[in-house]
Formats: structure tokens, C-alpha cells, sequence
């Protein structure tokens, strides 16, 4: 019997296990090992900081997905990988050997390029963390967040929203950004964020942080911004498993794979969502996007190269469609060079964020 191992709950997985209830081969064993029963749906971090959703609304469960999938669940983190005995070792003791294995791990929200970061540093990654910290940014006074990225300024508008609600206006939330906010969407879309953000009370600072001390951050403007909770989210950083073993990476520490999904020097080695990099394309995003796309590509590749049969390769999208939510039902719809803010962008978001936790809570 072979044996498939999934490391991780991310998009990709749950959308295998989801396909796995419906094709089970006996001659194959899956197995899930997951440092948490539940995974946490990251499109709705912004909705649950606002209040918009319950907890129970915003997380899949594991363990009852893999019983309904015929698929073993462990709730372990794995430390090692093996590549060449096929093992991996877990927080546990238990050591896994395995015929293929997957990766979908997500990312860490950290950075070691900033000195003292680590040691205040709200960390909501891995994702499973991310109810508790979130109850520190509502009774937080000052907050800083890092980063101008779509991830930063949708918490940071969330908060802003939620805080406004419940009585908290007196609260500050500053966004320190090195490079134009959403610099990567356009000229267009960036200012009417900025504009978007600055209207809603959100204090912006240009500029790059190169200190943060126990309640300051310093930056290289020579501003010095004073924070109950500071929290990076300047773009994902990689998780440090594969930093640890032989397993070739990119340059920032990512799995690197190629264009079928599989680690460029151990094909039964497969990575995907947040965690790996494609070599061909490397400059392509690092979202919830391209996760959901690779889920059906990972599956007929796992099953293609159990059975020693075919296999395909993932063919990335130039341009998608992305919707923030800003508060109070409001979005922020972005495709190409082109942007709007309405209520019906956060209500599509609304509806296929609430469809995908659905369709794997049965």
C-alpha cells in the first residue's frame, strides 16, 4: 500500500480531501498532519476582526473532514523532512515515512530584517493562532501595522471599523508602508486606497521600519511611532521547515517547484499555496488565489504519480479578480489596472467566502 501525506490544512489540501471522499482507492493511504483540528479561513480574518462572522464561521473542521474522506488525521507539526529515507519527524516524536508527500503550510508573518521585530511581533501565522491574537488588537490603543499589502491595510480598515462600533475612536491604528499602498495593483488603485484609508482615520507613514522596541517602532524617515500591538504583514515570509533540511529552496527560503507542483529535486515531493515557489514563475503572487487554483491540479498530480499515470502542469493566471473588505459592508474590488469601491463588491466577497467554508463543512 502507498502512502500520500499531506502536511498542512491550507486551500489546496482541503480541496484533495474534498475530491478523496468521492474517488477513495484502498490500494492508497492519506493521512493529514495538521498542528490544529481547525484551519482557519484566511478571507475572513478582516470579516471576523470586524465582527462581521463568528468563530465557527470562519474555521473548517479537520479532523471531521478527514473521517468523512477516509483519510487519517494527526494533529502534530511536522519539525523535519528526510527527502531521502522519506521521513518526517513531528513535535510529537512520531516519525511518518511516506511514498509522496505535499506541503501546504502557509506562510509566517514575521521578518527577520527588522531588528526586535521577533520579540513584538503579533504573530496570527500560523493560522490557527489567529483568534486569540485578534481579541489583543481590540483592546489595543495604538496599533502599527506593517506593510502596504492587500493583507495589512484589510486588517488594519477592519479593526478601524470595528473599533468605531464598540466605542473605541480614541484608538489609533498607523500603517507603515516603504512602498506606495497596493503598489503592485497600479498608480489608479493605490491612490484611491490611500484616499480610502485616510478618510476612514487610518494614520499612514511612508517610510521603512528599521527598529521596534518594546513600544516603539523606529523607522528610516527618523519617525518613532509609539504601539500597544505591532503587527507585520509586509508580504509572506517562508516558513522555516524547509530552511532545515536539504530540500532545495529559493532564495527566501520557499520550497521551490516546478510547474507540476514538485519539488525540483524530489518529484514525490509536492508544495503549493503560500509556502512554495514555482521556479518558472517566481514572482507569482503568494495568495488565496493561486492556492484555490493549484487544489485541482495537486490532486490529479498525487493521484497521477501514485499510479505512476500522467501528470499536468499548473498554469498560473495573468490577471484575477481580488476584493478587500474595507468595513462596514463595504469592498474594495480590484481586476487589473482597474478598481471600485460598493457594497456589492463586499457582498460578492461575502457570498464566496461564506461558500468556501461551506463546501468542506458539508
Amino acid at each position: 500500500m502507498k502512502t500520500i501525506i499531506l502536511v498542512g490544512g491550507g486551500h489546496t489540501h482541503l480541496y484533495c480531501l474534498k475530491k478523496h471522499k468521492q474517488y477513495q482507492d484502498e490500494s492508497v493511504k492519506w493521512i493529514l498532519i495538521s498542528p490544529s483540528r481547525y484551519q482557519y479561513y484566511s478571507g475572513m480574518f478582516s470579516g471576523y476582526t470586524e465582527g462581521m462572522y463568528s468563530l465557527e464561521e470562519t474555521r473548517i473542521d479537520l479532523e471531521n473532514l478527514c473521517e468523512g474522506s477516509g483519510c487519517e488525521f494527526v494533529e502534530s507539526t511536522v519539525l523535519s523532512i528526510d527527502p531521502d529515507q522519506q521521513h518526517l519527524l513531528t513535535d510529537k516524536g512520531d516519525i511518518f515515512t511516506y511514498d509522496f508527500v505535499s506541503f501546504d503550510i502557509g506562510s509566517r508573518n514575521d521578518s527577520l530584517d527588522i531588528q526586535g521585530l521577533h520579540e513584538h511581533n503579533l504573530p496570527i501565522k500560523p493560522n490557527y493562532r489567529f483568534p486569540e491574537q485578534i481579541e489583543k488588537l481590540h483592546q489595543s490603543q495604538k496599533t502599527v501595522f506593517i506593510g502596504g499589502g492587500a493583507a495589512s491595510i484589510e486588517m488594519a480598515l477592519s479593526l478601524k471599523a470595528w473599533k468605531m462600533v464598540h466605542g473605541h475612536e480614541n484608538h489609533s491604528i498607523t500603517v507603515v508602508h516603504s512602498s506606495p499602498l497596493l503598489e503592485k495593483a497600479g498608480t489608479y488603485s493605490s491612490e484611491k486606497m490611500k484616499d480610502v484609508t485616510l478618510s476612514k482615520g487610518i494614520n499612514l507613514h511612508q517610510g521603512r521600519v528599521e527598529i521596534v522596541k518594546a513600544t516603539q517602532v523606529h523607522t528610516d524617515k527618523g519617525e518613532i511611532l509609539d504601539f500597544d500591538e505591532v503587527i507585520f504583514l509586509g508580504g509572506p515570509k517562508a516558513p522555516p521547515l524547509f530552511g532545515s533540511s536539504i530540500i532545495p529552496t529559493d532564495d527566501k527560503g520557499f520550497l521551490l517547484v516546478n510547474s507540476y507542483l514538485q519539488s525540483v529535486a524530489y518529484p514525490n515531493i509536492f508544495g503549493t499555496g503560500d509556502c512554495a515557489t514555482l521556479k518558472d514563475f517566481p514572482e507569482l503572487p503568494k495568495n488565496g488565489v493561486t492556492a484555490v487554483r493549484q487544489g485541482p491540479v495537486l490532486w490529479k498530480n498525487l493521484r497521477g504519480a501514485v499510479a505512476k499515470g500522467k501528470i499536468i502542469p499548473f498554469e498560473p493566471q495573468k490577471r484575477y479578480l481580488a476584493i478587500m473588505s474595507i468595513g462596514n459592508k463595504q469592498g474594495f474590488l480590484n481586476f487589473g489596472s482597474f478598481s471600485l469601491v460598493s457594497g456589492w463588491a463586499w457582498r460578492l466577497k461575502n457570498w464566496i467566502d461564506v461558500r468556501f467554508v461551506g463546501r468542506y463543512e458539508g
